[in-house]
């Protein structure tokens, strides 16, 4: 009977992780072709800050999921524009074997070779404190309708999964 309650406990220890990892990587603010990475920009970055006052948003694209993660996505983050939109925000996800990674920077790329950015990210921790885990930029440019492929400057460190189908974890953000 007391091994029952231990296995018990260790299951019940399992999903509060499991729980706590999801909420904390949602609370930080689903795909597409694949392809091979994309170096970085050689353009000079743009320096972005959070605005003062916080702008209505919607998540316009994420592939950001809960299960374990590795580094250096099998695939280009790619997604669609249906309309001309104002990014207000774009996060990728550096968990980097736990060790997160200063951050670079975050640039779009349009199908037709237009390179929007790059913008310099901030870090923010990440799940247990892992220091800048989550690179976040705020362009607040408004963008073209079209299919645009998220540029990271460090793919080696970018996390993906089977969930986000080896793509660098990202979401995107746009002013309603």
């Amino acid at each position: 009977m007391k091994q029952a309650w231990k296995f018990l406990a260790v299951i019940v220890l399992v999903i509060l992780s499991f729980a706590a990892g999801y909420f904390f990587r949602s609370q930080s603010c689903t795909s597409s072709a694949t392809t091979a990475p994309i170096a970085p920009s050689s353009q000079t970055p743009t320096q972005t800050s959070v605005p003062a006052k916080q702008p209505e948003t919607e998540l316009v694209f994420s592939n950001y999921n809960s299960a374990g993660v590795a580094n250096n996505p099998t695939g280009s983050t790619v997604f669609t524009l249906t309309s001309a939109r104002r990014i207000y925000l774009i996060q990728d996800y550096h968990w980097n074997s736990a060790k997160g990674k200063t951050p670079g920077t975050i640039a779009l790329k349009s199908a037709d070779g237009k390179t929007y950015g790059p913008w310099t990210a901030e870090g923010a921790p990440g799940q247990g404190g892992v220091p800048d885990a989550y690179w976040t930029v705020y362009p607040n440019e408004k963008i073209p309708a079209g299919t645009y492929t998220i540029v990271d400057s460090d793919p080696l460190s970018w996390a993906h999964n089977a969930g986000s189908k080896g793509l660098g974890m990202s979401q995107v953000y746009a002013v309603k």
